[in-house]
């Protein structure tokens, strides 16, 4: 047993049961070691549970920063609403755990740590959306407020998928998921933004092609 597993455990009880459902005792149990085990770890399961977050958010932020490969404002925002799209269907655990209040979790706010990392991300959405405005590809507006919209539609619609709200399978809701960001930027986008966005996501899916197939 490492401390991977650990949260991996305390992850799988907290989505499935809540926080009721996490306990020291009952993860010790499932991992096969004793409690005492458990506590030269964690102090308590609130502790382990803000690690949980955490893990979460470094691995969100892992799939995000890779949209700054992208050559072009267009491809990196591009990337980056893909890179939100694969975290949350290849982790749906961990996005949960992403948008759970502190509350929720025993405490009664998040760690300094945990709030830096929220703004960087918030950041990382606005550098995003202000590139493409100054690329004249975004109607000029309050990149912040503009991030705000898109970042809520794409959690809106994963959300609705993982909760089964709209039944589909994953190759279903990804081309929903496309034919709504597509419908959303259309209320922002200028003249330039058809043809950029064209030639950004051919540019990003024949680097994943030459990336996957050998020569």
């Amino acid at each position: 047993m490492d401390q991977r597993d650990i949260l991996t455990r305390a992850c799988e009880l907290y989505v499935t049961g809540g926080s009721e459902a996490v306990s020291m005792r009952r993860l010790a149990s499932d991992l096969g070691v004793t409690a005492p085990a458990l506590y030269r770890h964690y102090d308590s399961k609130e502790q382990l549970l803000l690690d949980v977050v955490m893990e979460a958010f470094n691995l969100f932020s892992s799939y995000l920063t890779k949209a700054l490969t992208g050559q072009t404002p267009a491809e990196r925002l591009y990337l980056a609403g893909r890179g939100h799209l694969d975290f949350a269907l290849q982790h749906p655990m961990l996005y949960e755990m992403l948008f759970i209040s502190a509350h929720a979790l025993g405490v009664e706010d998040y760690p300094e740590q945990l709030t830096a990392r929220l703004a960087s991300l918030s950041q990382f959405y606005d550098d995003r959306v202000r590139e493409c405005m100054e690329a004249g590809l975004l109607q000029t507006s309050d990149p912040h407020e503009v991030s705000l919209t898109l970042w809520g539609h794409a959690h809106g619609m994963v959300s609705i998928f993982l909760r089964g709200c709209h039944p589909m399978d994953e190759a279903q809701f990804r081309a929903a998921y496309w034919a709504s960001c597509r419908r959303v930027m259309l209320g922002i986008a200028t003249d330039a933004y058809p043809e950029a966005m064209t030639e950004a996501i051919e540019h990003a899916t024949a680097e994943v092609a030459h990336t996957e197939v050998p020569s």
